[in-house]
């Protein structure tokens, strides 16, 4: 989830842009340009099949993470994934995002399961809790695996009712994913990603956003960052996404198996982040992994 409070939308020209990676880009012309060239010979295709590891979906009493709410509901908030041609997702509940007690998100993720019940192969949900109210998170994560079937925790977001990552109660509930063989999805700046990076090698993390608020100089970083450590992944959404080469240098870094469709709807939209991939200078087995091939495996992993 992306800080719909803050300006994140970065809009400079191009020579405001530092490069950082000029020898990325030299060495990379030749293969772009062949991939051009084919993309441009390919006859049209089936459409792709998608499956988004970031949905926010809108809660039954009416949170909504949207700059001018236009998908209100969950019917809407399912027609409209219909509509951008996303067939399934993992989702959570702005309710949980923005809970300030722990009545609040765990009720928020009951409202999920009843949403995945509802629409059956659909959606997959995702617990969302807070470090500050430790112990009702703890069994929280716990009944969202046994009860629920969830596998996913996150999108974990600091910031909404804030405390920080390095504070004990976040390593609690770390173990406490780890312990149960699930995943861990938290937004982080570039700082936090090293520091939670370091401090839980042993988790299996899905750091949403190429970029940060800091896009033009962390890019690059947090790419970097995810290439190094093999139980990291990386989702398409927000920040960065869309400059065109950055996913093709998280291709190049971090391989295409650990990059995952994210588009962080219902904030933005997901046609835009398929149009981007479908785009890309990459294979297509890549894309196709992209897509959806990359989440589904990691979850096979994690429902062993």
């Amino acid at each position: 989830m992306q800080n719909v409070s803050m300006s994140f939308f970065h809009h400079g020209h191009p020579h405001h842009h530092p490069s950082p990676r000029r020898e990325f880009l030299r060495n990379s012309l030749a293969a772009l340009g062949a991939s051009a060239g084919t993309a441009a010979a390919s006859p049209a295709q089936e459409p792709p099949h998608v499956f988004d590891a970031h949905l926010h979906c809108p809660s039954e009493s009416g949170d909504v993470w949207q700059w001018y709410p236009v998908t209100k509901t969950f019917a809407e908030f399912a027609r409209y994934l219909d509509q951008t041609g996303v067939q399934r997702g993992i989702i959570n509940n702005v309710r949980c995002q923005l809970a300030k007690t722990a009545k609040d998100f765990i009720e928020g993720n009951r409202e999920v399961a009843r949403f995945v019940e509802r629409y059956k192969g659909k959606f997959q949900g995702a617990c969302v809790v807070n470090p500050l109210f430790i112990d009702e998170a703890l069994r929280e994560i716990e009944d969202c695996r046994k009860q629920l079937g969830f596998v996913w925790v996150g999108e974990l977001c600091n910031y909404t009712v804030p405390y920080k990552y390095t504070i004990k109660e976040f390593g609690l509930l770390v173990e406490q994913v780890v312990k149960h063989n699930m995943v861990l999805d938290v937004h982080t700046e570039l700082e936090e990603m090293d520091y939670i990076i370091q401090k839980f090698p042993q988790a299996t993390i899905v750091f949403p956003h190429f970029g940060d608020d800091q896009e033009y100089s962390h890019i690059f970083k947090r790419i970097d960052a995810v290439a190094a450590h093999p139980n990291t992944y990386l989702d398409t959404s927000g920040h960065g996404y869309d400059r065109v080469g950055m996913l093709e240098y998280a291709v190049q870094k971090i391989g295409a198996e650990r990059v995952l469709f994210g588009s962080d709807f219902s904030i933005n939209c997901p046609a835009t982040v398929i149009a981007r991939i479908q785009n890309a200078f990459i294979t297509e087995e890549q894309k196709r992994k992209i897509l959806s091939g990359n989440l589904e495996a990691l979850l096979k992993k994690v429902q062993a």
